[in-house]
């Protein structure tokens, strides 16, 4: 492992406490005591006896959150769960919203210039507008197939699905009443063309393939990408994009993480 300056430091005030045990480390009283250097031998046994130490917090290769939790099924009330904290509310299976949450600047999708129905918040509206047109100019439009959702909707459409494919199935590719990205008002499942049903098949059309390699330029970020569903808590949904504006949107990509890691580690469980 390197022997970072963290490390160094520990070291150090372990070899004051070894070297004083060795011979000729003694000083006179009035002399201050020299800053013992260890030799590259007893170094190399301080460094063994790091590990067994408390981590550095900060220190490159130690966890500094708290392990990202399994995909379960539980209600607890998300950390960030006010309007105004909308970039940093985590949401999945165990995390929710309370039923009240509701954004109070929703506007029709179509001030941002793109096809499609339903609202989403003002905030969003001028990248969204750049996105969509930035699509038509590459000839990849896109149009949005769903937009906020409520509490209650997601209720109504989680209990259909629980109808038609069972509480088990359900689970696997819809949310709980609370739990939806979509009550946040700046999740947005995008479609070729109004009217198109949300595919998987999505991911490899034009469109799809664009706004995969271009979406976090305009703060839009895929929530569940392929072969993540062990950390993003659902399936692959090429269609599914939150918007988290252009500069948080950029740390995340970057970081190469899915949304959900990203938001426990730097909000949800952070200090």
């Amino acid at each position: 492992m390197p022997f970072s300056s963290s490390h160094r430091a520990v070291a150090a005030i372990l070899s004051v406490v070894l070297l004083a045990a060795l011979p000729g480390t003694a000083t006179a009283a009035d002399e201050p005591a020299p800053t013992p250097i260890p030799p590259p031998a007893l170094e190399a046994a301080l460094v063994a006896l790091i590990p067994a130490l408390a981590p550095v917090a900060g220190e490159a290769g130690f966890e500094t959150a708290a392990k990202l939790p399994a995909c379960g099924v539980a209600d607890v009330r998300t950390r960030y769960g006010k309007v105004k904290h909308w970039k940093r509310t985590l949401l999945d299976t165990n995390l929710k919203l309370k039923r009240s949450y509701k954004p109070w600047d929703l506007v029709s999708v179509r001030k941002a210039g793109i096809a499609g129905s339903g609202k989403v918040r003002k905030v969003m509206i001028k990248d969204l507008r750049a996105l969509a047109k930035a699509a038509r100019r590459a000839g990849k439009p896109l149009a949005v197939r769903s937009s906020y959702r409520s509490y209650d909707y997601q209720k109504s459409l989680f209990n259909y699905y629980v109808r038609t494919n069972g509480y088990a199935r359900a689970l696997k590719f819809s949310a709980r009443p609370g739990h939806s990205e979509h009550q946040l008002g700046t999740t947005v499942d995008f479609s070729t063309a109004p009217g198109v049903p949300l595919s998987t098949r999505f991911g490899d059309s034009p469109a799809g393939k664009w706004l995969a390699r271009n979406g976090w330029k305009y703060g839009f970020i895929m929530s569940y990408p392929k072969g993540k569903k062990k950390v993003s808590c659902y399936g692959y949904e090429p269609w599914h994009w939150r918007y988290f504006g252009r500069d948080m949107a950029r740390k995340i990509h970057q970081s190469g993480q899915v949304p959900r890691r990203y938001l426990w580690q730097n909000f949800e469980s952070a200090p």
